[in-house]
């Protein structure tokens, strides 16, 4: 074994070691997650377009099967019931999910939870209504309300301040 070369010579196994420096190739490193800090608006961006995906696949899995049992595509004049069926499908989706776990898919997708103190991750049933309406607030505004929020990642979102309960890291 002695003189051959082995492979992880350069790996710091050993406490004391020095570390290699980086090379050139090699990607940035990774931003460290602080559990409790407040979420930024990146990871609410991402939780909320999951949230929107299967909302959206729902309802096209609804439109295929009334297209499937009707054998008729729907017209442009059902548009007003189209989008009030996926107004109530994303209450349907958000509120429930926030009564019993806390979070939405896609929160839990982007790692992101409720803070609620030592009553756990839950929310009341008032304080979800609030946070889906304060969401909703922010997507009729095109996210024009939040501009308030990006001037510091420490400002809460108009969903927060609605339902008392802010976003934070897991």
């Amino acid at each position: 074994m002695r003189g051959e070369s082995r492979s992880l010579d350069d790996f710091p196994i050993r406490e004391g070691e020095p570390e290699p420096p980086p090379s050139p190739d090699a990607p940035p490193p990774v931003e460290e997650r602080t559990p409790g800090a407040v979420a930024p608006l990146a990871a609410r961006w991402g939780a909320a377009a999951a949230d929107a995906a299967s909302v959206l696949l729902i309802a096209a899995l609804a439109v295929l099967a009334a297209r499937a049992v009707t054998g008729r595509i729907p017209h442009a004049s059902g548009a007003g019931w189209a989008l009030g069926f996926l107004l109530l499908l994303w209450f349907c989706a958000t509120v429930p999910a926030l009564l019993l776990f806390g979070r939405t898919v896609g929160m839990a997708l982007a790692a992101l939870t409720t803070h609620s103190g030592e009553a756990g991750a839950r929310v009341a049933v008032p304080d979800a209504f609030r946070r889906w309406l304060g969401t909703l607030a922010t997507a009729a505004t095109a996210g024009l309300a939040l501009l308030w929020t990006a001037r510091s990642p420490d400002s809460p979102t108009p969903a927060d301040r609605l339902s008392g309960h802010p976003l934070t890291l897991e």
